[in-house]
């Protein structure tokens, strides 16, 4: 409501609508020719109110683009142009080589069998030609059918349990060596303990018959037997 001039704003409610009424006076009071006074008086305020305000931003609309999006305009396809050369291949030369042929022939090694270990008879006939060697003697040669002869008698001594020229039916060494075929027989010599070809060799020389049969210049063959069941030993010459 208006009272003396002014506008009295009675509850919150009216606010706005004062507002409005308030502005209306303002602006009838400036109105040029009214001396510029204002509206409210000299020397009068107004009643102090409580008050209340509220602000409220509107959005701006956004202006309506008159810009038309540009149209896309497909970028030209770049064309690659291979240049066509044409080349001939160069010719072609033959070369003929002239190469020497060799024929190598590999090495052959034929592998031996090692040499069989001599046996103990083997060394008591290489140490009888030794010492008959020494006493101008020829040296005597192994046959197979005395060697044959004077094997068994070793084995038939060390079986039968005799030590002897003789078997006990009777048979001598000449007659052992014709059964195996050899038609002249020498000489015999036998032993017994005897473990080594050196050591059954000292006691054959150290004996005077058995040394007369080893040194006889005469015999050419020999055979030797050992049964180590007893270490008998028959040495066998023949002519």
């Amino acid at each position: 409501m208006a009272a003396g001039g002014y506008t009295v704003v009675t509850s919150p409610t009216d606010f706005g609508a004062a507002l409005t009424s308030l502005s209306a006076e303002i602006a009838s009071a400036d109105v040029p020719g009214n001396g510029g006074a204002s509206a409210l008086g000299a020397g009068a305020s107004p009643d102090p109110a409580p008050m209340t305000t509220s602000e409220t931003q509107e959005r701006p609309q956004r202006p309506a683009s008159t810009s038309s999006k540009p149209k896309r305009t497909s970028k030209p396809k770049p064309t690659t142009t291979t240049p066509r050369t044409t080349s001939s291949a160069p010719p072609t030369t033959r070369t003929t080589q002239r190469t020497r042929q060799l024929t190598v022939t590999p090495e052959v090694t034929t592998s031996e069998s090692p040499e069989p270990r001599p046996t103990l008879t083997d060394r008591v006939v290489a140490l009888v030609n030794d010492v008959r060697a020494d006493h101008g003697c020829g040296a005597v040669t192994v046959d197979e059918r005395i060697e044959q002869a004077a094997s068994k008698h070793s084995t038939d001594m060390a079986q039968r349990d005799y030590f002897s020229h003789d078997t006990p039916e009777g048979v001598g060494f000449a007659e052992r060596i014709e059964n195996e075929g050899y038609a002249r027989p020498g000489a015999e010599n036998i032993a017994k303990g005897y473990r080594a070809a050196e050591d059954v060799m000292d006691g054959w020389m150290n004996s005077d018959g058995h040394r007369a049969n080893i040194l006889n210049c005469d015999l050419n063959t020999i055979g030797v037997g050992l049964d180590t069941n007893g270490w008998l030993w028959t040495q066998d010459f023949g002519y």
